[in-house]
């Protein structure tokens, strides 16, 4: 494969949200609307738009050397009514994902690891190709290994029980049931197993728990103080109600929704187990593409677009743990996540002056990522 490769949805959890089956939800309505991608007062018109568009609510946050802009509309919660804030908390899904990819080059750049050890030199047993896998291979998604959100009897799974938590090491072994993707280093995949299996390493590295880790290294010192990283399906508070709409095999009728805030369990680890807000999102970009979370030479490592050299030689638009995008006004450096009841989008310039976040708290039945995107591109190039 060469030139530009096919982009993967970063969705978690997918049509294991199919729990509804006769649950009662209220229908929303609005306007559609299309978003200026320079004026600063186009913001409010973005997040109108997302609701528009059939979101019960949109945050819409930008940051910039001249300060932070806010903009929200519509409900946290359908009914009863809760107005959205734009610091209420939601799941941020693979966004998580940037998050680990740190720890891992802040604990490369200390020395505890290194990004060319085996995955089996960490966490012995766990793949039957461990020896051929690098910790490289798993950041930038050239493993080859499944995806377990792709298997359909975990899918089914889901269904018959969405509330049920799955270990890492469950998850891992679903994946490893099937045959690789691809030779290892020979191609690029996006797979959430891969995040998995590189919250394993870091457990393994450190002592420590994922979470723990985390507060550590990244939500205690840069004060991310609406982030966590909770397990289970409950939420902390002043948190945003996720909602799903009708879509082929969900049997929800037509014009409803569905709250499925606490009905679903993430068990995503390491793929995207994060809850946070737009705030702490757009701080957290900022700080990371800023150099204040990591030493020049990892940072750089993980904005590097991936290469790989199998039958083809071919180029990905994705570094270590972060997704590249081309923006109108430059290149961005985040990544998008999708579960259950909420998407979102984060994006950082490449000197982290200037970063944005866009949420809305519904699934792709009611907003597609085509609007998110043409949202998050508003919201990142506004001035």
């Amino acid at each position: 494969m060469s030139g530009e490769l096919p982009r993967r949805s970063t969705r978690l959890a997918s049509a294991a949200a199919v729990i509804a089956v006769a649950l009662a939800a209220a229908p929303t309505a609005g306007t559609t609307g299309n978003a200026s991608p320079t004026d600063a007062e186009s913001l409010a018109h973005v997040a109108t738009s997302l609701v528009g568009a059939g979101a019960p609510g949109a945050v819409v946050v930008a940051r910039t050397p001249g300060g932070v802009r806010r903009a929200v509309a519509g409900v946290a919660r359908i009914r009863p009514r809760l107005g959205l804030r734009a610091t209420d908390r939601y799941r941020v899904a693979s966004v998580t994902k940037p998050f680990v990819a740190a720890v891992v080059l802040q604990l490369e750049a200390q020395g505890t690891l290194r990004l060319d050890d085996r995955v089996e030199r960490w966490v012995h047993g766990l793949l039957l190709n461990g020896r051929a896998i690098t910790l490289r291979m798993l950041l930038g998604h050239t493993s080859g290994l499944f995806d377990y959100d792709d298997d359909t009897g975990w899918v089914r799974a889901r269904i018959a029980d969405p509330s049920r938590t799955w270990s890492p090491r469950q998850l891992v072994a679903i994946a490893a049931r099937h045959r690789p993707v691809f030779a290892p280093g020979t191609d690029w995949s996006y797979s959430n197993t891969n995040y998995v299996v590189l919250g394993l390493v870091i457990e393994a590295a450190t002592g420590n728990t994922l979470g723990r880790e985390l507060e550590a290294r990244l939500f205690g010192p840069l004060e991310l103080r609406a982030t966590s990283y909770p397990a289970g399906t409950r939420m902390p508070a002043h948190a945003a109600h996720g909602y799903l709409g009708a879509a082929p095999g969900l049997r929800i009728p037509p014009g409803r929704l569905v709250d499925v805030t606490t009905r679903v369990s993430p068990s995503a680890w390491g793929a995207g187990q994060i809850v946070s807000t737009a705030d702490d999102l757009t701080r957290f970009f900022a700080a990371l593409l800023g150099g204040r979370v990591l030493p020049a030479d990892q940072l750089r490592e993980m904005k590097t677009e991936v290469e790989g050299t199998g039958p083809v030689a071919f180029t990905a638009p994705y570094g270590l743990g972060l997704d590249i995008r081309h923006m109108p006004c430059g290149t961005a450096y985040g990544h998008e996540g999708d579960m259950p009841g909420y998407r979102n989008a984060a994006w950082a310039s490449s000197d982290g002056r200037r970063a944005a976040a866009v949420m809305v708290n519904v699934g792709s039945a009611r907003v597609t990522w085509d609007a998110i995107r043409r949202a998050a591109s508003a919201a990142f190039c506004s001035r």
